[in-house]
């Protein structure tokens, strides 16, 4: 069973010093914090499922050949390993993916909203839902209404109000583990367009920026750089490759489009820079991702140059 009693008493029976190989999935933080506990970090590794393509692509896919294909790759030094964060790093990581699925939802919730008035034939005076001029007038609104259509908005309210309770939640759990990480107040200080929770998704996502040997190795980890087709002389650039974490990407274009607003200091030059690229590529988005993705490359350079 996928319990840590089971697990425990599976590696009771091993002879140790055993390397011990698994897939990323759901339970890996457990099982690599007792599999570490038990015998220590070098021996064991964790597979990126998506670059075994011995097993992703297999005709025959089942646990032993499964586990046969681990075995041989780690054996061979050819394992695509993935970096699992620690201690305060991994709280933040979790933190700051819970706010960022907490906002998704209160875009969801207001959009919503925003439907049933219209439905309801209410224009809104302020685009911002959550101003208190708005609230209030929405809350007048519910209370004097009837009907499906009202009682919808009211649902929509008091969903917006708890949401927003649990954004403020997890923003001040994210300030209280930035105080305890160096690297999130330095790109925060450093970076252009980079604020308080893209600097801390920044640093939980990338985790120790020493483990990238140089700034292209750290662009191609955050799934920014196009991918590549080539063949016979033949160069046939694509989309970006979009390898890694999509929480990564998202951090990055925004600071880049962070910058696209800055009025002075080092994001106006990067705006800049992004602007000039946008107008040679006749393309926002592929200018936003190489502006995002030379931010990437800067992160690099300030934590290993200075």
């Amino acid at each position: 069973g996928g319990t840590p009693e089971a697990l425990d008493g599976f590696l009771d029976r091993l002879r140790a010093p055993t390397p011990v190989t698994f897939e990323a999935g759901c339970s890996t933080f457990w099982v690599y914090d007792l599999l570490v506990a038990r015998l220590g970090v070098r021996f064991v590794h964790v597979a990126q499922p998506k670059k075994i393509r011995a097993i992703a692509n297999s005709k025959d896919k089942n646990d032993y050949n499964d586990s046969w294909w681990l075995a041989y790759l780690t054996y061979e030094g050819r394992l695509p390993e993935c970096y699992v964060p620690t201690g305060n790093l991994r709280e933040l990581r979790i933190a700051v993916r819970e706010r960022f699925e907490v906002v998704k939802q209160i875009t969801r919730a207001k959009v919503r909203l925003r439907a049933h008035l219209a439905q309801l034939g209410v224009r809104l005076p302020d685009r911002k839902i959550d101003s208190i001029a708005i609230w209030n007038m929405l809350i007048d609104l519910v209370v004097a209404g009837d009907g499906v259509q009202v009682e919808a908005v009211g649902h929509y309210l008091g969903l917006l109000e708890f949401l927003m309770a649990g954004q403020a939640r997890w923003e001040a759990v994210i300030e209280e583990l930035a105080e305890k990480l160096p690297e999130v107040r330095v790109l925060e200080r450093e970076m252009p367009g980079v604020g308080p929770v893209l600097s801390a998704s920044i640093a939980a996502e990338l985790g120790p920026i020493q483990r990238f040997t140089s700034p292209k190795a750290l662009a191609r980890f955050t799934g920014l750089t196009p991918s590549d087709r080539s063949s016979a002389g033949k160069s046939r650039p694509g989309s970006i490759t979009r390898e890694g974490s999509a929480h990564l990407r998202w951090a990055l274009t925004q600071a880049a489009m962070a910058c696209l607003r800055s009025k002075s200091g080092p994001g106006l030059a990067a705006g800049n820079r992004i602007r000039a690229k946008q107008k040679r590529m006749g393309s926002k988005g592929k200018a936003r991702a190489a502006g995002a993705r030379k931010i990437a490359e800067s992160i690099w350079r300030l934590f290993n140059w200075g």
